[in-house]
């Protein structure tokens, strides 16, 4: 379930920067929540120039934007926040000084993925079970 937009300066980011991005989220997600790789999704989204402002002032920011099922402990969350500003930093020479990363909790009864409604953190395991003929057609760890 988890899904994140990453917004950025158009042409910041090249096909290998994006893929490098993608993995390092994922694994961030992975180690972190014990979630499945498989349903860690990422979103890359240009933004045009003159079309990001910060302060009322034209500016060159990246934006990540996690949706993450509700349930994980503050502790394990802002060390996602950390990590993965590093992360993103470390893959596109931006400066984190010009990133912003947020995680947006989302009620897991509110989300579907592959037409079964999401477990709790924890019950992955379970619901991949109860789930699997529906599951098929998603791709392998």
């Amino acid at each position: 379930m988890p899904v994140y937009r990453c917004f950025s300066p158009a042409g910041l980011l090249s096909r290998p920067a994006k893929a490098a991005v993608a993995e390092g989220i994922t694994d961030i997600h992975t180690r972190t929540t014990g979630a499945p790789r498989r349903y860690v999704n990422v979103l890359f989204h240009e933004i045009p120039d003159g079309d990001c402002f910060v302060a009322g002032q034209p500016a060159a920011y990246s934006y990540i934007f996690g949706l993450i099922r509700h349930g994980r402990e503050l502790p394990k969350r802002q060390a996602m926040l950390g990590e993965l500003s590093r992360m993103w930093a470390q893959a596109t020479g931006q400066s984190e000084a010009e990133i912003l990363v947020v995680l947006i909790e989302v009620d897991p009864a509110n989300a579907m993925e592959a037409g079964a409604i999401l477990p709790e953190p924890g019950a992955e395991q379970l619901w991949l079970e109860a789930n699997r003929a529906v599951l098929v057609g998603k791709t392998s760890t």
